[in-house]
């Protein structure tokens, strides 16, 4: 996948400084940055808008531009071509960029416990009357500094997608799968090598022999065309799919009271949109996956909930072992949501 191609001289860096200074240039000297009358927040998506993780922008811009009729514009600034997807979340806690849709992993480094968000199988509206989401936005914010304002995509869960056939376990066995945080402590169970890449990065990664296969969400394999190099996806799932809305304190607090509200209804409504869109995108993928050779093979069924019972177990592990006192307070409120 190639970069977009930037004015000679000018790198990433440079463009993103560039645009702080004129942020807080723009502060200083009381100018406006908006157009006066209609206010807008600048929003980058994790990776490029023309595969999955793009489309809720269109959700959350749409239910905006139709609840605010108009007075409140959510404007896309762009996704990995414009700034690295494990980068965003900071430069939305610095005030680059307004928003971002990210997934949990991406910003573990600054929220070791940020995987924890995809524990169990319980729906939002358990989540929410546990107490999971407002304990994970409170440590968010005391950790990262940015708001979570909701969860765009939901209802599905994680796959590993492979080489050879993964009817058993033992698959995994001396193979390097490329990984983020949320996976890391699975393969590592299973015997298997983590290696990290970039989204972008995977399908190369394979097609050079790097990796034997990698873990995804799943939804979107279809956008890097993986079946081209893994004809086998291993069932069952585990996890749940959950990304988030980061939007920047300021920036949401800048609003008035009216458009506040506003935002906070589009989110929900736009979070309801995207969690059926991805269920129905998820069956729409497995039927065009299957009728390109790839195989969806499933474990049996002492090893496939020995499997579950195993990725919620090192999930765990992992948050406890690098965040005791959020998974002190997390994992209880989890526990309850899936009861």
């Amino acid at each position: 996948m190639t970069e977009t191609m930037k004015p000679k001289g000018l790198t990433r860096r440079k463009m993103l400084a560039a645009t702080a200074g004129a942020m807080t240039a723009a502060q200083l000297i009381g100018t406006p940055l908006l157009a006066q009358g209609k206010r807008k927040l600048r929003y980058i998506a994790f990776i490029n808008r023309n595969t999955v993780w793009g489309k809720p922008y269109d959700f959350l811009a749409d239910e905006v531009a139709r609840i605010s009729n108009g007075e409140l514009e959510i404007e896309y600034a762009g996704g990995s071509d414009v700034i690295g997807g494990f980068d965003a979340p900071e430069a939305v806690a610095n005030g680059v960029f307004d928003m971002s849709h990210s997934a949990n992993s991406y910003f573990a480094s600054a929220m070791p416990s940020s995987i924890s968000l995809a524990s169990g199988n319980a729906s939002m509206d358990q989540l929410q009357s546990a107490g999971v989401l407002d304990a994970y936005a409170d440590i968010l914010m005391q950790q990262r500094g940015v708001k979570m304002l909701g969860m765009p995509l939901s209802g599905v869960g994680y796959v590993f997608q492979v080489r050879g056939n993964p009817s058993e376990l033992s698959y995994f066995e001396g193979k390097k799968i490329r990984s983020i945080p949320l996976y890391d402590p699975i393969l590592e169970a299973m015997g298997a090598t983590p290696v990290t890449t970039s989204p972008a990065e995977a399908y190369t990664a394979m097609e050079r022999g790097v990796v034997d296969g990698l873990g995804w969400p799943d939804i979107g394999l279809l956008d890097f065309k993986f079946y081209e190099q893994a004809k086998f996806v291993m069932l069952p799932d585990f996890y749940q799919l959950r990304t988030v809305t980061l939007i920047n304190p300021n920036s949401f607090n800048g609003l008035p009271a009216e458009l506040q509200s506003v935002l906070t209804e589009a989110s929900a409504s736009a979070d309801a949109i995207g969690a059926a869109w991805a269920k129905e995108k998820r069956d729409a993928e497995h039927a065009e996956m299957e009728a390109a050779g790839v195989e969806f093979v499933s474990l049996n069924e002492v090893e496939g909930a020995q499997f579950r019972a195993l990725t919620e177990e090192k999930l765990w592990d992992k948050v406890t072992s690098i965040a005791p006192d959020d998974a002190a307070r997390l994992k209880p409120l989890f526990d309850s949501a899936s009861s």
